[in-house]
C-alpha cells in the first residue's frame, strides 16, 4: 500500500477537511520551536475518540507513524520522528471540549486540545482551579501536551508537575483500544480518585505520546485562592539564591519561586514592547487590592521597564496565595525574614505582580530580541545537588568560552523550585540566527515581533546543540531528571536493565506495531514500511 492509499482511507473516514496535505502545513508540522525536520506526510485533525481509533487502524495497516501534537511549543523534538515522510502528525487542537466540571467531587474532564488558559477561565466561574494551573505558555499550550510532556510552572512549588494533578485518563492505545484509568476505569463509576489499585494513570503521563493518544484527561480541582500576591528580592550570589529557594520550598510557603538572571529579565521586558507593558498595566489596574496599591504596581512596572540592568545577579520572585490580604502579608513577612537572614535585598516586584495578574500572557518569547534565536536546556535536581549542577553548567561554559564569544552567544539562567525537595536549573542560549518558521508564525499570531529577514547561522546553532548535549551528559551523570523528554533527553538508556525491560514490555503490549510516536523516550524507530514503498 502507498501513503496515498492511506490518506484516501483517512479522508473517507474523517472527512477531507480533517486531513491536511498542504505543503506549508506539512512543513510547519515537521518543525518545533528549535528544530526543522522534514515535511510530514499529512496532518490529521480528529474531533472524536472514534476518529482517533480510525487513525490508529490506518496507521497500523500501512505502517505509518502517529505523532501527537498540541500547541507545538516543544523544543525537544517531542513530535519530530526520524521518518517524517511516513508520519502523520495528529493535531489534537480540534478536541477542545470541557466535558465536565464537577464542583462537588472536585474534578474536571477535558479533551486534550483544550488550552490551560481556556480551562482556567472556565473554572474561574465556579471559583475553582487546577492546583497546577499551567505553563507560562498556557495561552497556546494544550492540556494534552502538558500532561504528555509533564509541564511545570504555575503552582509547581506546592503542587508539583502537570502529571501530579491528573486523576485519570482516557487514551487510545496502539492497538486501537480505549483504556481508562483510575476510578474512571469503573463502568458507571466516578473519576474522582486516581489510585484504585495499581497506578495505571502514570503510564500515560510524561510519556510524550509513546503509550497512546490521550482523548480525555481528568484533573483534580481546588477552591481558588481568595488572594494572590508576590514579593521580589535580588542578590548577586548564586549560593544565596539556592539556599533561599531551598528554605522556602521546605517551608512550603510559596506556590512558585522563580529566580531570573537579571539580564534575562531586563531583556524580556524590553522585548515585550510598550504595547504588552500597557496591557499588563491594565491588568494591574483592574486586579485585586486598593486603588492606591494598583496605581503603585502599574508605576512600578513602568519603572522596571525603563530601568537599566543592575548587572550580574538574580531577581528572585516569590508567588504567594492566601485567604485574605492579612494572610498574604503574614507569608510575605516570613519570606522577607528568611531573605534578610540570607542577605537578599527587597526589590521591585512589578514583574512578578504582572505575572500574577496575567499568568497566561502572549507567547512571544520564542526568540530573543529581534534577530535573535532562543533555546533552553533544563535539569531537575534535589537541593543537595543543585550547587554541583550549576558548577557543571558553568564548567561547560568556561571550557567553550572562546567559541561562545566568537559566535556571539549569550547565556542566561532561570531557576525554579519544584515541590519541597527539588529545583529546576535552566540555562538559556540566545544568538543571532533565523528562527524556525513555526516560531515566526507563533510569535506573529501572538502579536509579537521577530526579524524574519535574519540569516541562518548554522555554525552557532551547531555549537549551541553541542553545549546542550554536553551539559545533559555531565549533569545527568549526577542524577538529573527532566520533563519534556522528547528526543532531547535520554530516558530508556538511563534506566536500570530490569526497569528498562519492564517499560519495553509494557510499551510493546500497548503499541505492538510501533506506530505511536516511534523513537521518543528511546523507543524503537518506525518499522520498515508494509507493502509498496511510498
Amino acid at each position: 500500500m502507498t501513503i496515498g492509499a492511506a490518506l484516501t482511507q483517512l479522508r473517507a473516514a474523517l472527512g477531507p477537511d480533517r486531513i491536511v496535505e498542504g505543503s506549508n502545513e506539512r512543513a510547519l508540522a515537521g518543525q518545533d520551536v528549535f528544530t526543522i525536520g522534514g515535511p510530514v506526510a499529512a496532518v490529521a485533525r480528529p474531533t472524536s475518540v472514534s476518529e482517533v481509533q480510525q487513525l490508529v487502524a490506518v496507521a497500523r495497516q500501512h505502517g505509518l507513524a502517529l505523532a501527537p501534537r498540541g500547541g507545538g511549543m516543544s523544543y525537544t523534538r517531542a513530535y519530530l520522528t526520524a521518518d517524517p515522510a511516513r508520519t502523520i502528525v495528529v493535531d489534537m487542537q480540534s478536541m477542545t471540549a470541557i466535558r465536565e466540571i464537577n464542583p462537588r467531587d472536585m474534578y474536571a474532564i477535558v479533551e486534550p486540545g483544550c488550552t490551560w488558559q481556556a480551562l482556567d477561565e472556565a473554572l474561574a466561574g465556579h471559583d475553582l482551579e487546577v492546583p497546577y494551573r499551567g505553563p507560562v505558555s498556557g495561552r497556546v499550550a494544550t492540556i494534552g501536551g502538558g500532561i504528555s510532556q509533564n509541564a511545570v510552572f504555575y503552582g509547581s512549588g506546592l503542587f508539583g508537575t502537570a502529571a501530579d494533578n491528573v486523576l485519570g485518563v482516557e487514551v487510545v492505545t496502539g492497538t486501537g483500544e480505549v483504556i481508562r484509568t483510575g476510578s474512571l476505569a469503573i463502568p458507571g463509576g466516578s473519576p474522582f480518585l486516581r489510585h484504585f489499585g495499581p497506578d495505571l494513570t502514570g503510564l500515560f503521563t510524561a510519556d510524550c505520546g509513546a503509550m497512546g493518544l490521550k482523548t480525555a484527561i481528568v484533573l483534580k480541582l481546588r477552591r481558588r485562592p481568595a488572594l494572590r500576591d508576590a514579593v521580589s528580592f535580588s542578590t548577586a550570589a548564586l549560593p544565596t539564591v539556592l539556599d533561599f529557594i531551598e528554605r522556602l520550598g521546605i517551608e512550603g510557603i510559596a506556590s512558585q519561586i522563580t529566580a531570573m538572571d537579571v539580564r534575562l529579565q531586563q531583556e524580556r521586558i524590553a522585548q515585550a514592547g510598550w504595547g504588552d507593558k500597557l496591557r499588563h498595566t491594565g491588568k494591574l489596574l483592574t486586579g485585586g487590592g486598593s486603588a492606591i496599591r494598583k496605581l503603585g504596581e502599574a508605576a512600578a512596572l513602568a519603572r522596571a521597564g525603563m530601568a537599566s540592568s543592575p548587572g550580574r545577579g538574580f531577581a528572585v520572585h516569590v508567588f504567594l496565595e492566601g485567604l485574605d490580604a492579612a494572610d498574604c502579608a503574614r507569608q510575605a513577612e516570613r519570606v522577607g525574614a528568611i531573605a534578610g537572614e540570607l542577605g537578599l535585598q527587597s526589590s521591585n516586584a512589578a514583574v512578578a505582580l504582572a505575572m500574577v495578574r496575567t499568568p497566561f500572557g502572549p507567547v512571544t518569547g520564542l526568540g530573543g530580541a529581534p534577530g535573535e534565536r532562543w533555546v533552553p536546556v533544563h535539569f531537575i535536581l534535589p537541593h543537595s545537588r543543585a550547587a554541583q549542577g550549576m558548577a557543571l553548567i558553568q564548567a561547560v561554559l568556561d571550557e567553550n568560552a572562546a567559541e561562545i564569544a566568537t559566535a556571539g552567544i549569550k547565556v542566561r539562567h532561570l531557576l525554579a523550585n519544584l515541590g519541597a525537595g527539588a529545583i529546576t536549573l535552566e540555562p538559556m542560549f540566545l544568538w543571532r540566527d533565523r528562527l524556525t518558521d513555526l516560531a515566526y508564525a507563533t510569535i506573529a499570531e501572538q502579536g509579537g515581533k521577530a526579524d524574519a529577514t535574519s540569516t541562518a547561522n548554522p555554525a552557532a546553532e551547531a555549537l549551541v546543540s553541542r553545549l546542550r548535549r554536553t551539559m545533559v551528559e555531565r549533569i545527568d551523570a549526577i542524577g538529573a531528571v527532566h520533563t519534556q523528554l522528547g528526543r532531547q533527553y535520554p530516558y530508556l538508556p538511563r534506566l536500570a536493565p530490569e526497569t528498562a525491560a519492564l517499560f519495553t514490555a509494557l510499551h510493546r503490549t500497548l503499541d505492538p506495531d510501533g506506530v505511536m510516536n516511534p523513537g521518543v523516550l528511546g523507543t524503537p524507530a518506525l518499522p520498515p514500511a508494509k507493502g509498496d514503498a511510498p
